[in-house]
């Protein structure tokens, strides 16, 4: 029996004496929690205040944090291919580049060439251009001249070492007079690119659409929990909660950009996990907080009460999603670790938030945020579902498991690539439209081109190249150039192969992966080269992934059964949980390998397909999606534990805890979904395959598996669901109860 500490008359217990730290269900304090409960509750102004200054310094660190993204994913990596670019990047004596495809005109009629020569003119004399390239002449021929003579590349090239405001200034030029040229010809149409401008897109595109995101599930979920709880003010706790963590997490950004080179994706997972946790923790308190304001605790016992009971589930949920995603940690690139740990100081914000701030809210507020409607039952439709699933046990988790088996199977065959600059963008982007030219009408420059650094002389590295002329999967080897001091790059051009997934991206095995393996077998003996290009760059990450992903899986598995084993006290309860999410994930990585990889229901959902998932997309949505599904299962896991605990058997104890928790847990993922949903509205391509695998990911978990898979195993398991060695049995001041 729980015991209610004593408190004065007042209203409500509002203004009667705080009670000290209650016994947690099973008769065991948690002093640690309901101390900081009561700290909220009687510091309640304080604690909003500190969570206003937070704010407003993470509002003031938004501008260093996205001056400090590094635009390139490959960057933060130790690969071949990654160290060929960072060779050229530094060798290269200009700074950024502006590349068009003027088309729709003879290259080498008078009116063509005589706009070409005015638009050089004219870019010379804008102060920071170092120079521009195009075809000129009489009769200009040349890679950058199509085959058909009706297109040329032009490119214009800043000089290295400008201040940002002078190289802004020269780029608006250059970009304003490049399009005039359209002006001067009649028919021709101007489109700019390059990787450079690629680069930049797509962190504009991100920051665009974490912002639009953000705009649309806040609106949204504030209206969804208005009609769960029946009040604005309930409704606007979990919205404060997840203002707080996304804008105090850039803080965290700025912090970790000291010791890591952050991506755009970092910022957009980041933002997208913590809408998500904070929202969903809050709405778990809230819930908690009006349930024992119903059953007539005044508010501050009803805050301990709240804190010590979903705020340990909370506390729990959240270390298994932070130990999750610091399994990412084990990858050699600093790309996955950023990424991990950026989530991971998110996930530690949402939980401060969730035991701190909104205690000081509930405390701030109660009688705006009020108390249940109707009295907590344990009869109900979720009740009568657990009980026909309990009669039903075996078909049910035997069908359930089948269906989650067969839903995997895509994954099989799923073809990975790294998600590099215009191919992120959608089709109707002009970047994307310049990369697509390109690829279609100046063979020389196909981005499944394999390039070639290397620490000599264009002379040396030509005559070293020219053994691949004429080789079965070569199309063409171009001339070496200098590209810097010391340093020499030449393409060769793989022959077009029937495995093709789309422009630019050859299928793992292709002409252009086998052209990857032939140079690097056949190296040098003069002088060292490293081999890149976007099908090296797809080889390198794709082996990281397959040869790191095992430990990284296992790590996360044995950190989630430890802190499940500390929870529950149970040996079967951990192991069932991650079988279990397992199933949910692949899943999830099925219908992705469907819709971004073989194309069904693209159009539909209005999305274009990369031909395969982003390299990192799998490892970051299992650290992510295997911690949120966690989440409900320690929900669920909590209820029926304090109801066990309390001496139900196990069979009444799984029908009552699905019947209480189950309606949080399905607002709960509805409202994650509507996060993920709103990421996945976004333009960005890895970001709608990400959002789209954690929406699928959860909606499976809240359904087929809460409802369904958990109490079906459970009632299959029995009393074994609590065993555990004495030695191993959860601590908190009493044992596990004896087998009912």
């Amino acid at each position: 029996m729980r015991t209610t500490p004593s408190r004065t008359a007042g209203a409500e217990g509002t203004t009667g004496e705080v009670p000290g730290p209650a016994p947690a269900p099973g008769g065991a304090p948690v002093p640690v929690l309901a101390r900081l409960a009561l700290i909220c509750v009687r510091h309640h102004r304080s604690v909003l205040l500190l969570w206003l200054l937070l704010l407003g310094a993470g509002l003031c660190a938004v501008g260093p944090v996205m001056d400090r993204l590094d635009r390139q994913p490959w960057s933060v990596a130790a690969h071949e291919s990654v160290r060929g670019n960072r060779l050229l990047d530094g060798a290269r004596s200009y700074g950024a580049q502006i590349d068009a495809v003027v088309a729709g005109a003879p290259v080498a009629g008078p009116a063509f060439q005589e706009e070409l020569a005015a638009a050089q003119r004219d870019v010379a004399a804008i102060a920071g251009v170092r120079e521009m390239t195009a075809p000129t002449g009489p009769r200009p021929t040349g890679p950058a001249v199509s085959a058909d003579g009706q297109a040329a590349l032009v490119s214009v090239r800043l000089e290295r070492a400008l201040p940002d405001s002078l190289r802004q200034s020269a780029e608006r030029a250059v970009v304003s007079r490049l399009r005039r040229m359209a002006d001067g010809v009649p028919g021709v149409e101007v489109t700019l690119g390059g990787s450079d401008r690629a680069r930049r897109a797509v962190a504009d595109q991100s920051l665009s659409d974490t912002r639009r995101s953000e705009l649309i599930t806040l609106p949204v979920t504030l209206a969804v929990i208005y009609v769960l709880f029946g009040g604005l003010v309930a409704a606007s706790v979990p919205v404060v909660a997840a203002v707080c963590t996304v804008g105090t997490g850039m803080l965290w950004l700025l912090v970790l950009s000291r010791w890591y080179d952050l991506t755009s994706p970092a910022l957009s997972t980041t933002t997208m996990v913590g809408l998500g946790l904070a929202i969903d923790y809050a709405l778990l308190t809230v819930g908690r907080f009006r349930e024992e304001r119903a059953a007539g605790h005044g508010v501050p016992d009803a805050v301990v009460r709240t804190v010590r009971t979903a705020g340990r589930a909370i506390l729990f949920a959240a270390l298994v999603v932070a130990a999750a995603l610091c399994g990412l940690v084990v990858f050699p690139s600093e790309f996955f670790a950023s990424i991990g740990l950026a989530a991971a100081g998110t996930v530690a914000l949402s939980l401060a938030a969730a035991l701190t701030l909104t205690p000081a809210l509930l405390a701030a507020f109660p009688e705006r945020i009020g108390a249940c409607a109707a009295p907590r039952t344990d009869s109900g439709g979720f009740a009568r579902l657990a009980r026909w699933t309990r009669r039903h046990a075996l078909p049910v988790a035997l069908g359930v498991g089948v269906l989650l088996l067969a839903c995997a199977t895509p994954f099989l065959r799923v073809h990975l690539v790294s998600p590099v600059g215009e191919r992120q963008l959608p089709p109707a982007a002009e970047a994307r439209r310049y990369a697509d030219t390109v690829t279609e009408r100046f063979p020389q420059h196909r981005p499944d081109a394999v390039v070639v650094v290397a620490r000599s002389d264009p002379a040396g590295l030509h005559a070293w190249a020219g053994r691949f002329a004429g080789r079965r999967d070569v199309e063409s080897v171009g001339p070496a150039t200098p590209a810097g001091p010391g340093v020499a790059v030449v393409r060769i051009v793989p022959r077009a192969g029937t495995g093709t997934t789309g422009p630019g991206t050859d299928a793992a095995g292709g002409p252009a992966d086998r052209l990857v393996h032939l140079i690097r077998a056949e190296r040098p003996d003069a002088f060292p080269i490293w081999v890149t290009g976007r099908n090296a760059l797809d080889i390198d990450f794709r082996a990281e992934v397959t040869g790191h992903a095992p430990r990284a899986a296992a790590l996360i598995a044995l950190t989630t059964f430890v802190l499940l084993l500390l929870m529950t006290g149970s040996v079967l309860l951990p192991l069932k949980a991650i079988a279990m999410n397992t199933l949910s994930l692949g899943a999830s990585f099925g219908a992705l390998v469907l819709v971004f990889q073989d194309g069904w229901g693209a159009g539909l959902l209005g999305v274009h397909t990369l031909g395969g998932l982003g390299y990192w997309l799998p490892v970051v949505v299992f650290a992510l999606a295997f911690g949120l599904s966690m989440d409900y299962e320690v929900f669920l896991l909590s209820r029926i534990q304090e109801l066990y605990d309390a001496g139900l058997d196990n069979d009444r104890a799984v029908e009552a805890g699905v019947q209480r928790s189950a309606r949080i847990i399905s607002s709960s993922a509805a409202l994650m979904c509507i996060v993920f949903i709103g990421f996945a509205m976004g333009e960005l391509m890895v970001m709608k395959q990400l959002a789209t695998a954690l929406a699928i990911a959860v909606a499976v978990d809240a359904t087929l598996v809460r409802c369904l898979l958990v109490p079906a195993t459970m009632t299959l398991l029995r009393t074994a669901n609590w065993w555990a060695p004495r030695a191993l049995r959860r601590t908190g001041g009493e044992p596990s109860p004896p087998p009912r």
